[in-house]
């Protein structure tokens, strides 16, 4: 804990994490995991902003 000390300080002060940034890295590696066989970028991108809505 010593080595975050510093992010869990700022936490209390500012009240504010990354959880939901988090949250849209998970959808956005999971679309790419069933993503297999989409034909382009923009479909896949389509889909990632889908699935963050």
């Amino acid at each position: 804990m010593t080595k975050w000390r510093v992010e869990i300080l700022n936490y209390f002060l500012s009240r504010i994490t990354n959880a939901r940034t988090e949250g849209f890295n998970n959808k956005a590696k999971v679309v790419k995991r069933r993503a297999y066989g989409y034909r382009s970028f923009r479909n896949y991108r389509l889909k990632v902003l889908t699935a963050c809505v």
